[in-house]
């Protein structure tokens, strides 16, 4: 009978050894797991600031080719107005010189 209850005692500190053996086990197996997903949260954190990076990158470039393509356009546009008026704009350029240097009693 003695016999009988050391071995279930022995059974019962074997089964409770690894029980405990399997609850360390677990939680080296969740940390490395935990880890594993903070790793693969932090790539996806770079790539996702990459991916941010290269589209601002684009907007500004694309915003840049704008601005520039809107100046030229202002520019050319411009420069056919004055030619197209050259002829007005002499005459009032004359004009307001002429009353620019004409005194006023000479009239």
């Amino acid at each position: 009978m003695q016999e009988i209850v050391t071995k279930v005692l022995e059974a019962e500190k074997e089964a409770q050894q690894r029980i405990q053996e399997a609850r360390n086990r677990a939680g080296e197996i969740r940390a490395q797991a935990d880890q594993e997903v903070q790793g693969k949260l932090e790539q996806a954190r770079e790539q996702v600031a990459r991916r941010v990076q290269e589209i601002v990158e684009q907007a500004r470039s694309q915003a840049q080719a704008e601005y520039d393509k809107t100046l030229q356009q202002s520019q050319e546009e411009n420069e056919l107005f004055f030619e197209q008026h050259e002829e007005k704009i002499d005459r009032a350029a004359e004009a307001v010189m002429q009353l620019i240097t004409t005194p006023e009693w000479s009239s």
